[in-house]
């Protein structure tokens, strides 16, 4: 998944010292930089990232646990267990997302130094710069799938998978392209072409969109005309993005909320508002959707990863900086890459190696997955060196080219 669109932005805009310290002591979390809790979330956000493509390797190429052979084998269990926590991952990513990107809004309202155009810049950077790779080669390897493999089989949506239920071909046009690229699938469009992990970056986005106009809604002095405006274009937003994109943002806003907790216990902090924010999370689970369907446990794991991550960052350590902490940098860093890029590759290589029926997770099959596996993992990372590595370099030169600083 966000990578990614969970990385944190500074707002780099000096602002008045002397009004910003009562609003910022009201912030917990400042800086993580060089922090043990840094590398404990890269860790999260890079695992996260390898659940979302588990899940894809095992739908793609094993049958469903129920027609597994052997299914009462500890290790087919285990196997079908590791590779069952993709959709849920996303969670994750979201509740991340909102604690490190909500955590720059908050802070450049209450130290009075936000900025519109430094905020979109650091955020279409960070999103563009992986993406629209990621949807050219997306493209290339669908064409050459369909044109290879035809669409009897998965590009046609007719093949035996948990992935690839939708027919390809109509998916590939110039305008769902063009509507992904501007985040418009789950709204006006449909994911584009065989990439469907593309949905959550819609959501990430008006959250990136919608988060910011609340709180510039709150005046932190009297009413303005401003603060009317901004309330009014949130709820412009909230109507446009949909019923479902809406409720899945209070996941976003919980992680949001964890900026307002104290760092430890009995620490200043507006706790509350985390605690409230949880409890709309549970009620919306539990007054909206059938107990044990999976929007149902989607609101359950929101909460249980904030607390997670809560825990997470109540270990002040330093960091360590020995293998653990490179190893946690190294898979956050091309976390985003590995989300938007794997599936489509994926895809055409199921379409070559299983054009009928999945196999069975035999040894010699569990091998050859595992090994598909590292060797997209490896491709991520490749295409990172020249896209998400690359993503500061970008950002400064387009923060030049338009005058911030």
């Amino acid at each position: 998944m966000t990578k990614n669109p969970t990385n944190a932005m500074r707002v780099g805009i000096v602002g008045h010292r002397r009004a910003a310290e009562p609003s910022r002591n009201m912030l917990a979390y400042k800086s993580l930089r060089g922090s043990a809790s840094s590398d404990h979330l890269d860790l999260v956000r890079g695992l996260a990232a390898i659940a979302v493509m588990l899940g894809h390797l095992r739908n793609l190429y094993f049958v469903d646990f129920s027609e597994a052979a052997g299914n009462s084998n500890p290790l087919v269990r285990l196997v079908y267990f590791v590779s069952g926590f993709s959709h849920y991952a996303v969670m994750i990513f979201f509740v991340l997302s909102g604690f490190l990107v909500g955590g720059t809004v908050l802070r450049g309202r209450m130290d009075r130094t936000w900025s519109w155009s430094l905020y979109a810049t650091n955020r279409l950077t960070r999103l563009w710069v992986v993406l629209i790779p990621a949807l050219i080669l997306g493209a290339i390897w669908d064409h050459c799938g369909i044109h290879i493999f035809g669409t009897a089989g998965i590009y046609g949506g007719v093949a035996r998978a948990n992935v690839g239920i939708f027919a390809v071909p109509p998916r590939l046009a110039a305008s769902v392209m063009l509507g992904n690229a501007l985040f418009l699938q789950s709204i006006l469009t449909p994911t584009f072409g065989s990439n469907g992990p593309l949905w959550s970056l819609s959501y990430e986005f008006w959250y990136y969109v919608l988060f910011p106009l609340m709180v510039l809604a709150i005046p932190l002095g009297k009413v303005t005309w401003s603060t009317v405006l901004y309330a009014i274009a949130a709820v412009v937003v909230v109507f446009f993005i949909g019923e479902e994109i809406s409720l899945y943002f209070l996941i976003w806003l919980l992680g949001a909320s964890i900026n307002l907790a104290p760092e430890e216990s009995g620490g200043s902090g507006r706790l509350w508002v985390m605690i409230a924010t949880a409890a709309v999370v549970l009620a919306v689970a539990v007054l909206k959707f059938k107990p044990g369907s999976v929007e149902y446990l989607d609101f359950f794991v929101g909460v249980a990863s904030a607390v997670f991550i809560i825990v997470l960052l109540r270990r002040r350590a330093r960091s360590a900086s020995g293998f653990y902490s490179r190893a946690a940098r190294g898979l956050a860093g091309f976390s985003y890459t590995l989300y938007v890029l794997h599936l489509p590759a994926l895809v055409f290589i199921s379409a070559w190696l299983v054009p009928q029926r999945r196999w069975q997770p035999d040894a010699v099959h569990v091998a050859i997955v595992v090994a598909l596996g590292i060797c997209a993992l490896a491709y991520a990372l490749a295409i990172a060196r020249f896209t998400e590595y690359r993503t500061d370099v970008v950002r400064a030169r387009v923060t030049a080219a338009i005058g911030l600083r």
